[in-house]
């Protein structure tokens, strides 16, 4: 077995056990067996299972910035959030209800920070805008969607909020672009 196989194998037997049960109660030995792999195995590649959330995360993230580098709204920025969270919602709850909830929300905050930095360098790209007003815009916007995300998996995602972002990356876009562009 190759090292990439040994790594897709653990990636995708911790993803099957987060969907199943909290992440306070997934063990190396749930994982090694999970995959088929030895528990030794999971040492050569990851120090901790938080190490191997990361990992999965950086992954998700990196894909993500590749699929979506090319946003043009703010609901471009948002809505795969939305989506890949409603579609893993146990995964998504298990992770953020836990202690590993700071490494979710680090990459929560790249993937917005990242789509909002592209969206504001569409909409900026001729009107002259300083670099420091692009990168306070970028902080504000990406808090608030970041902001919004987190109110809702804090209510247990209980509601469609679908449209809620939907309704909130269209107020984005508009008032971006009246203050950037003064139309």
């Amino acid at each position: 077995m190759t090292a990439g196989d040994a790594n897709a194998r653990l990636e995708s037997a911790f993803f099957k056990l987060i969907e199943e049960k909290p992440f306070s109660k997934i063990t190396v030995n749930d994982i090694v067996r999970e995959a088929g792999v030895h528990r030794n195995t999971f040492y050569y590649h990851y120090q901790s299972i938080p190490a191997l959330l990361n990992e999965i995360c950086r992954k998700m993230v990196m894909q993500m910035m590749i699929v979506y580098k090319d946003v043009q709204s703010p609901s471009d920025c948002i809505l795969p959030l939305i989506r890949y969270s409603s579609e893993h919602k146990t995964a998504v709850l298990h992770i953020y209800n836990s202690d590993a909830k700071q490494i979710l929300m680090d990459y929560i905050r790249q993937i917005g920070r990242f789509s909002i930095e592209r969206y504001i360098d569409n909409v900026t790209e001729k009107t002259g805008i300083s670099r420091h007003d692009k990168e306070i815009l970028t902080r504000f916007i990406t808090a608030g969607i970041v902001g919004f995300w987190t109110d809702w998996v804090e209510d247990n995602m209980e509601t469609d909020s679908t449209e809620d972002f939907l309704r909130i990356g269209k107020i984005l876009e508009k008032t971006t672009i009246e203050a950037l562009t003064g139309n």
